[in-house]
């Protein structure tokens, strides 16, 4: 769990610097090219990747079905 919260710090923190939000949808489609075999839910995924966005004031978008 610890290795998968690390890929999200990592993910947020690139995205926080050429973009002005997050999608959860597009977040989730990158680090489950990563980590298929990951054992986290979509959308328990798109919260800690919300969760971290929140924590860097970056706008989030719940666009997890959307994409």
């Amino acid at each position: 769990m610890r290795e998968l919260e690390n890929l999200i710090e990592q993910y947020v923190n690139i995205r926080r610097r050429r973009h002005s939000f997050i999608s959860t949808g597009l977040a989730v489609k990158a680090l489950k090219q990563i980590v298929p075999a990951c054992s986290v839910s979509d959308s328990d995924l798109a919260n800690m990747v919300a969760n971290r966005a929140i924590d860097y004031n970056l706008p989030v978008r719940f666009d997890l079905n959307a994409s």
